[in-house]
């Protein structure tokens, strides 16, 4: 995994807040963005990282181990 020094503080913001609170409108309304901008800043910080931090699914979106590992760390941050 990429150094974690390497991904943008807002993407970091983004990951923590949609793996805390489950879901993209949520995060959005917690950091004052739209759910779009949460969307994009997802993907970004994945493709920074080389791998996925959440698998899309018809439910929702939902932690892979690596996204756990780190919202967790960000969490207690």
């Amino acid at each position: 995994m990429k150094n974690l020094n390497q991904v943008s503080l807002t993407g970091l913001r983004v990951v923590e807040a949609v793996g805390r609170l489950g879901s993209l409108k949520n995060a959005a309304e917690e950091l004052g963005i739209t759910s779009g901008a949460v969307s994009q800043q997802l993907h970004k910080t994945e493709h920074q990282l080389g791998r996925p931090l959440f698998t899309r699914e018809p439910g929702g979106l939902k932690l892979t181990s690596l996204g756990t590992e780190i919202c967790r760390e960000l969490t207690l941050a």
